[in-house]
């Protein structure tokens, strides 16, 4: 099972950050074509790679999340776990990848599908043009080996926009720039019940508490759907500063090029403090979240500031209650507000086929039980997209911090993983 990481390798060397694909694409195309495969391609970049008469179809997405030095990732091998230096490791969902590309290699039946930037919002399995041939899907976008996922939360990015007006800094004015860097960071939907700490609400929480701040200038987070890193702003003040957060680092800006601060300082500042980050409510049944929301990125563009949130919800009744509640939280402080990138909730049901799974993954995890994720897996909208019936299951390996610089991934599952696939095509 070597080749699994040797593919994985070849996969990395590739650049497939959300949006920036092409390459990527071609790259799946010659291999899959290599293989025997016929390969259908619909408008949104969605491949479908299918050979002889298949009863499964395999599913994983080939965009990821950069974050740091993605333009050359640099693999490190630690006591059986693979890490990245300076980045992101692309294991979600590039893990799958490699799985599918080690079956493709050895099977004469079999269909496989790579689904495109579904990390900015599910985008190629909302957009999917391709009938597939087999009525069973096994999705590999899961990060927990042993578990067996039959339903996931449900998304929308709410997006608030702050026109900004300016006024002359005083003579009097002491520059200061506040920097919340280097915290954990975490996948939004997955990691927000582990008490990570947010950047952008530490140091908006820190402004909250000063007086007589005007902010000048301010940014933060790297991703929507990524618990933010890093975050800054530039005040004006005529007092002494001094931070009470130990994270956060001050320095005065003895010589500067700003000129002037933001006459909707205060409105800034009681969104950042105010805004309620993270669990919303939890699900006893399923001992997850229920509903959750991220503020995941602070821009400013063009006068304005944009503050780009992430919204999930195990059901799409609240997850419609959240984002509306999120509109109108922006729209008190006097932001336009719209919403974006919806995509349903996938409701979770034991069908036939999960029992099929289930029965293949006890051959290596005897407990293997039934779970649903807090995260946007891509399995909801593709069964929607079809015209018959389809089952869907999703697993994978063990993926630690995605959308992180510390994102990990176990070797051992990664191969029992791959070793569960193949007792699912085998039974076929």
């Amino acid at each position: 099972m070597e080749r699994i990481l040797e593919h994985f390798r070849a996969i990395t060397a590739i650049p497939r950050c959300s949006y920036h694909t092409q390459e990527m694409r071609e790259f799946i195309r010659r291999f899959a074509i290599g293989c025997g495969f016929v390969v259908e391609e619909d408008a949104i970049g969605n491949l479908l790679c299918h050979k002889g008469e298949p009863k499964l179809c395999l599913q994983a997405h080939y965009d990821m999340v950069c974050i740091g030095e993605v333009e050359r990732i640099e693999i490190v091998e630690d006591k059986g776990v693979l890490k990245a230096k300076n980045s992101t490791l692309g294991a979600d969902n590039g893990m799958g990848m490699a799985i599918m590309f080690w079956t493709m290699e050895r099977h004469a039946h079999l269909e496989c599908l790579f689904t495109v930037d579904e990390e900015v919002g599910l985008i190629g399995a909302m957009h999917l043009a391709l009938p597939l041939k087999a009525s069973k899907l096994l999705n590999l976008d899961a990060e927990e080996a042993g578990e067996i996922y039959i339903g996931c939360a449900g998304g929308v990015d709410v997006i608030a926009t702050l026109p900004l007006t300016f006024e002359p800094l005083k003579s009097t004015d002491t520059l200061y720039e506040i920097r919340a860097f280097d915290f954990q960071g975490g996948h939004s939907g997955v990691d927000i019940d582990k008490k990570i700490p947010s950047a952008i609400k530490a140091l908006g929480y820190e402004l909250l508490g000063q007086e007589g701040l005007r902010i000048v200038a301010l940014g933060g987070g790297e991703r929507r759907n990524a618990i933010p890193r890093s975050a800054w702003a530039v005040v004006a003040t005529e007092k002494s500063l001094h931070v009470k957060d130990k994270r956060l680092g001050i320095q005065p800006l003895l010589t500067s090029e700003y000129t002037h601060s933001i006459v909707e300082s205060k409105a800034i500042i009681k969104a950042l403090g105010a805004f309620a980050q993270g669990v919303r409510e939890w699900d006893r049944n399923l001992d997850i979240p229920s509903m959750s929301i991220n503020l995941g990125t602070l821009t400013y563009e063009q006068n304005a500031l944009r503050i780009a949130c992430a919204a999930r919800a195990m059901d799409d009744e609240n997850l419609a209650i959240l984002a509306n509640e999120t509109d109108a939280f922006f729209h008190a402080l006097g932001f336009e507000v719209k919403q974006e990138g919806w995509h349903g909730a996938w409701k979770p049901e034991v069908s036939i086929f999960a029992r099929d799974v289930q029965e293949s993954m006890q051959l290596f995890f005897p407990h293997a039980p039934f779970k649903a994720i807090h995260a946007g897996l891509e399995c909801g909208e593709l069964i929607a997209s079809q015209h018959k019936k389809i089952e869907a299951v999703s697993i994978g390996p063990t993926i630690r911090y995605p959308h992180s610089l510390n994102e990990e991934c176990d070797i051992a599952s990664v191969y029992h993983t791959a070793s569960v696939v193949e007792a699912i095509i085998m039974k076929q």
